[in-house]
């Protein structure tokens, strides 16, 4: 009898348990293994470390401050990856198992849930905002000024599944090869359900996000271009691709300000294109 320990299912969940939970920040992995273990899943710990070492691999996942592990670009871009294919799967496994009752969960401490929040909101909240802080205190003790640019993503006349898959693929293939793309000091991480954050320091090119938010929306439409003229299924695929950016400075102060500014400016610039 192979039990199910023994098999790649308890690694690929692990996958999926790790992504998750780093998205929420950086964690160490001794924590993360012992909350899963209150599950009492029928997985071997073992299975634990395979998974955890396949994302480190794959530059999914990275070594962090005080022996923790956090969240990458690409590890973003997977984790909604893993989310879709686990999503797609799971009707069919209940309909094999029946119906089955939820088991209660072994709760450790009591928290209340925070309120619903867009997914934008949820992502700039935990990763976007944390690397943009760090930023700004850099510049405040003297480091460069820096751009940061926010990229949207519409697609429609498909279906809602071919949607995501272009998507998705887009989003992946350009956080891979950010360094490539944009230049080796620019930082890339998923925006939202269906966009791109670009960081990069300005110095004494004040234009730098001006020219980072072509690229990057030239990019996505590159992308795009390619997907619906090699894949069969995307060929009817409509697209609009939005960017806005801005720049700190003293007088921004605060992060969430920032970021408004940004988002602001991507949102003009879709009502632009609107207008065109």
């Amino acid at each position: 009898m192979v039990r199910p320990s023994a098999t790649g299912l308890a690694t690929a969940f692990f996958r999926l348990y790790l992504l998750e939970s780093l998205a929420a920040g950086p964690a160490r992995p001794a924590t993360l293994l012992a909350a899963i273990a209150a599950e009492r899943l029928p997985f071997a710990a073992g299975a634990f470390g395979r998974a955890l070492q396949s994302l480190v691999e794959g530059a999914y996942v990275a070594p962090a401050a005080a022996a923790t592990v956090c969240l990458t670009a690409l590890g973003a871009a997977e984790r909604m990856a893993e989310r879709e294919r686990w999503s797609e799967m799971l009707p069919t496994l209940v309909r094999l198992l029946g119906n089955t009752e939820p088991r209660s969960v072994s709760v450790v401490a009591e928290v209340l849930p925070p309120p619903a929040r867009p997914v934008a909101e949820a992502y700039l909240d935990r990763v976007l905002v944390a690397s943009v802080r760090e930023r700004i205190a850099a510049a405040r003790d003297g480091g460069p000024a820096f751009a940061v640019v926010l990229a949207q993503l519409d697609v429609d006349v498909v279906g809602e599944a071919t949607r995501r898959a272009m998507v998705h693929r887009a989003i992946r293939a350009t956080l891979g090869a950010t360094a490539t793309l944009f230049g080796g000091d620019v930082s890339a991480y998923r925006y939202g359900d269906s966009g791109v954050a670009a960081i990069a320091p300005t110095g004494r090119d004040p234009s730098r996000g001006d020219r980072l938010r072509t690229l990057v929306r030239a990019r996505l439409d590159e992308l795009m271009h390619t997907m619906t003229s090699t894949v069969r299924a995307f060929g009817n695929a409509r697209w609009n691709v939005r960017a806005g950016t801005a720049t700190w400075s003293e007088d921004v102060g605060t992060t969430t300000l920032l970021l408004r500014r940004a988002e602001e400016a991507l949102s003009m610039d879709g009502d632009r294109q609107d207008a065109a």
